[in-house]
């Protein structure tokens, strides 16, 4: 019985996890959709600004979760985790929407990569009505995506969920077919009115100290490349990873993987200074890769050829004062390590040989371009993704995506250069101290990988995702940030004070009329219940609206087919582990049960007037059905909700309805049993007063 979740230009700012995220993904509407059993409607927010979620749901690096203000109260909402449960329970619906977009404009554009940048905009420009075509020198899409992304963390079939949809929109994809090689850049520049390049950073660098040439030396990017296509390259028993980041982290895992009985990891930086994610460094170490922190390379040895070790020197200091990068090194401190493979992952290169011979100039290896206007030195060739940013991130890569076909749809229209505006986004802010210290605590549900000792013997996922139950339990600590309690009417507001004394926050202040700020507000909506002028109610849900809504409801369905007793049932959704008691049922299914669900995010949200309402509709009789006992997110609100329900039951006795008509239950065990056993009881009760 909700309003459907805002978009975040529909809100006065953007939540803190929304910001965070490079496409301004609506986070909250998401995970609201998710807690009300609409995946479906999860899955369209999503795609609606991510063209990967299937993608992103298993190897984003998540900074909407950093940003989560939950953070404040325990810990933040397992946000990567929710979006990879949406993708995976609304696969069929997903398929259904696919649809061939009609081409509405005269003009082509080329894109040049198949990685997320460039199939990103390459979907945005068809949904344009351009016609669109991709050139891939490989032979399947995704780029980096599908070769360089070890299995264990990216599946093929979650890949290519994502580029399925993007095809589906009309692209023409050319794999096997190199730019520069196969068809020219100048042809392109005879049958397309625009080009883009989005060739990302494929190659790895290498590094200038004797030995690097020995048989066993190989590079981060061409390993894990091999490996992606089921051609690993044979191993020694010790093998030793040069360098600290997230690639370097990937090719040490999957060298792991491929049997060795040593594996180690070597890189200049502090193990507070590595630019690996955390929880990566951590997956790595559980399963028994060993890291040598503040070492950098100093000679490879070899013997008649062939690796036999590496030795190290000391690094003092990666960064210089202004955090450059200037690593010293106390040339006296070595150490060696002996190993039979050295695999070298420092850094990565874009691959250019596509512009060999073209007037879009290059300097030193990298290509030449405006990040403001996303523009080479060449009119009408654009570029986007890692080949203009440097290294990133694949929902970053996105972004980039976006931000190339705004600026080609304005040059193919307008013929002008558009200039992206950088204006700062305006966030709710950070969860108050005070606000946070009174919230109750619900501990993240984490998911536990698979043993390290079975994960390591094959590339097999190693996190399985939620279960139902489980995905609406962790949507369910969501706290709908900035949308919380508003005074949709202050000449009604008498300055009662009621919503002073009853928030569990300490939030709300009567200034003349009330006041909730929305960086605090916990979106409980007690005030809202319990406002005598009805003034208040929340941004996000319908909190005054029920009456109007279950008469829709109860309209549309035939009242004369209904089975008697008629109950109107309120229940807790954070209750719910199953979406068959979220999604409203048909009114056939009211007809047949004689019961109307009713969701509410807490019970505790209904005011006097939702409790007395249904009977004016024509129901027999309300059951309300509450949390577990200290199950509410909400502190007081079961208090005031029983004491509101005492008070409705002395006027349903007054007007001859019968106090004994209005029911309060609390979960015993979990919905799917305690929930019809309610139901069933409430049918029973005739004449019997119940006492909450």
């Amino acid at each position: 019985m909700e309003k459907q979740p805002s978009k975040p230009n529909e809100v006065d700012v953007l939540a803190t996890c929304s910001a965070a995220c490079p496409v301004h993904t609506d986070t909250r509407g998401y995970v609201q959709c998710i807690s009300q059993g609409d995946y479906e409607g999860a899955l369209d927010l999503l795609l609606e600004v991510n063209p990967f979620p299937s993608v992103c749901g298993r190897i984003c690096h998540h900074p909407c979760e950093s940003e989560c203000r939950r953070k404040e109260i325990d810990s933040p909402v397992s946000l990567r985790m929710l979006k990879r449960f949406v993708v995976e329970n609304t696969r069929e619906y997903r398929s259904k929407r696919r649809k061939p977009i009609e081409r509405t404009k005269g003009k082509k554009v080329a894109v040049v990569g198949a990685g997320p940048s460039g199939l990103t905009a390459a979907k945005d420009l068809a949904v344009m009505g351009y016609g669109v075509t991709v050139f891939e020198k490989d032979n399947v899409l995704g780029g980096m995506l599908a070769h360089a992304i070890p299995r264990y963390r990216l599946p093929v079939d979650a890949l290519q969920e994502d580029i399925d949809d993007i095809l589906a929109t009309g692209i023409e994809a050319r794999t096997n077919v190199e730019v520069g090689k196969d068809i020219s850049f100048e042809q392109l520049r005879k049958d397309y009115d625009a080009i883009l390049i989005a060739v990302g950073l494929s190659e790895s660098n290498s590094l200038p100290i004797s030995g690097i040439n020995a048989e066993g030396v190989l590079l981060g990017i061409p390993f894990l490349w091999d490996v992606a296509n089921q051609q690993p390259p044979k191993l020694g028993d010790r093998v030793l990873i040069i360098g600290g980041g997230n690639v370097a982290i990937d090719v040490a895992r999957a060298a792991k993987r491929l049997g060795p009985s040593k594996v180690y990891m070597a890189c200049l930086e502090s193990r507070a200074e590595m630019p690996a994610w955390k929880w990566e460094i951590e997956e790595a170490e559980e399963e028994g890769i060993e890291i040598f922190n503040s070492w950098g390379p100093k000679a490879i040895l070899e013997k008649d050829g062939k690796v036999t070790g590496i030795q190290f020197k000391k690094c003092t200091r990666v960064f210089d004062e202004n955090r450059r990068f200037s690593p010293q090194f106390d040339e006296e401190t070595v150490k060696t390590v002996e190993v039979d493979n050295v695999i070298v992952t420092i850094g990565q290169r874009s691959n250019l040989d596509c512009l060999t011979g073209s007037p879009v100039a290059v300097d030193r290896g990298r290509l030449v371009c405006d990040r403001a206007s996303l523009t080479t030195s060449e009119r009408g060739v654009f570029s986007c993704g890692e080949v203009m940013t440097g290294p990133g991130s694949a929902i970053a890569a996105i972004g980039t995506g976006h931000e190339a076909a705004r600026v080609i749809d304005r040059y193919l229209e307008t013929g002008e250069i558009l200039k992206l505006p950088q204006k700062a986004i305006q966030t709710i802010g950070d969860l108050p101290k005070k606000t946070a210290a009174r919230a109750k605590q619900f501990s993240r549900l984490e998911v536990p990988l698979t043993d390290p000792a079975q994960r390591i013997r094959d590339f097999s996922p190693i996190e399985p995702g939620y279960t139902e139950a489980e995905a609406l339990k962790e949507a369910h600590r969501c706290l709908a940030c900035a949308t919380g309690a508003v005074l949709e009417d202050p000449a009604v507001c008498a300055g009662c004070l009621t919503c002073v004394r009853i928030c569990p926050f300490g939030v709300a202040t009567v200034d003349r009329t009330a006041v909730m700020p929305a960086q605090e507000c916990q979106t409980c909506g007690l005030c809202a219940a319990e406002c005598p002028a009805a003034g208040v109610a929340l941004a996000r849900f319908a909190t005054n609206k029920m009456k109007e809504q279950l008469g829709v409801i109860l309209n549309q369905a035939d009242q004369s087919r209904i089975s008697r007793p008629f109950i109107v049932s309120y229940c807790c959704l954070n209750e719910a582990t199953s979406r068959k008691y979220l999604v409203q049922q048909e009114h056939v299914e009211i007809e047949e049960t004689g019961i109307l669900r009713v969701m509410v995010p807490c019970v505790g949200r209904l005011s006097a007037l939702d409790l007395v309402s249904p009977f004016e509709l024509g129901a027999d009789r309300v059951v309300v059905i509450a949390c577990k006992e200290d199950g509410c997110f909400y502190t007081g609100a079961e208090e005031l909700l029983q004491r509101r329900i005492k008070n409705v039951r002395k006027f349903l006795d007054e007007i001859k309805v019968g106090a004994e008509n209005l029911l309060y239950y609390q979960t015993k065990t979990n919905a799917e049993e305690s929930w019809p056993e309610f139901w069933q009881e409430a049918k029973k009760i005739v004449g019997k007063a119940v006492v909450a």
